[in-house]
């Protein structure tokens, strides 16, 4: 969310990559200290300026977080969107949607983006708190989407309720999210492995099987591969 909207001039493009930057360091303020236990000090020591110098990006703390949000939640909607129309088995749709979901973790500030979105979006005020819970639901009514699509195309099983489906996967995927210290001997790759098993396994339908096999086939593959890297070190 730019301020453009705010100022009386035209942001530049050296002043929105600075804008970038700097809400980068403030997302992981925020991530590292809490929403509530981080100040504007806090903020503007982070990022190398005086406090008052803050405003020329942001016209509060509350709009910062905002912004963060936004920019965490945006391009989760558009990835969702591309993947649900893709006309690929849902086992690979399963695992490209949670792969959107977890992959910002391989890199800063964009895990710090998604962290905060999950973690502290809930404390913006009134207003702000409900445009970013407009984006939040539209995310979740396509991860819904997703799971009713496999039902209908026979590959998930008939009896699963999408909006049940959407929150177990989204409670997976949340719950690495909100961890910062994630093991050393885990990475994503093989945590979206393990999870689309996880949610795959018992959902699919006789005509998917197979497609749940090579993804077994795949975790295993890749386990072997990781460790062999390893012994090379």
């Amino acid at each position: 969310m730019s301020n453009s909207t705010n100022l009386a001039w035209e942001p530049t493009p050296r002043w929105e990559r600075r804008y970038r930057e700097v809400l980068g360091v403030v997302a992981t303020v925020f991530a590292e200290k809490g929403y509530a236990g981080s100040s504007t000090r806090d903020m503007a020591d982070r990022i190398g300026i005086r406090q008052a110098s803050l405003y020329y990006y942001f016209a509060s703390k509350e709009a910062a977080l905002a912004s963060i949000c936004e920019h965490g939640v945006k391009d989760f909607i558009d990835n969702l969107s591309k993947i649900i129309a893709e006309p690929t088995p849902i086992t690979n749709k399963l695992r490209a949607a949670i792969a959107n979901h977890l992959s910002p973790l391989r890199s800063q500030p964009e895990a710090d983006y998604i962290r905060v979105f999950v973690n502290h979006r809930h404390e913006l005020p009134n207003g702000p708190r409900q445009e970013i819970g407009k984006l939040a639901h539209t995310y979740q009514a396509l991860v819904e989407d997703l799971f009713g699509q496999g039902i209908e195309s026979g590959e998930l099983q008939q009896n699963i309720n999408p909006k049940l489906a959407a929150l177990a996967l989204l409670g997976l995927c949340n719950s690495v999210i909100s961890n910062r210290a994630l093991p050393q001997a885990i990475d994503i790759d093989v945590i979206i492995d393990e999870y689309t098993k996880l949610v795959a396994g018992g959902m699919l339908g006789e005509k998917s099987r197979d497609q749940l096999d090579t993804i077994r086939f795949n975790i295993v593959k890749s386990k072997k591969s990781k460790a062999g890297q390893n012994d090379l070190k």
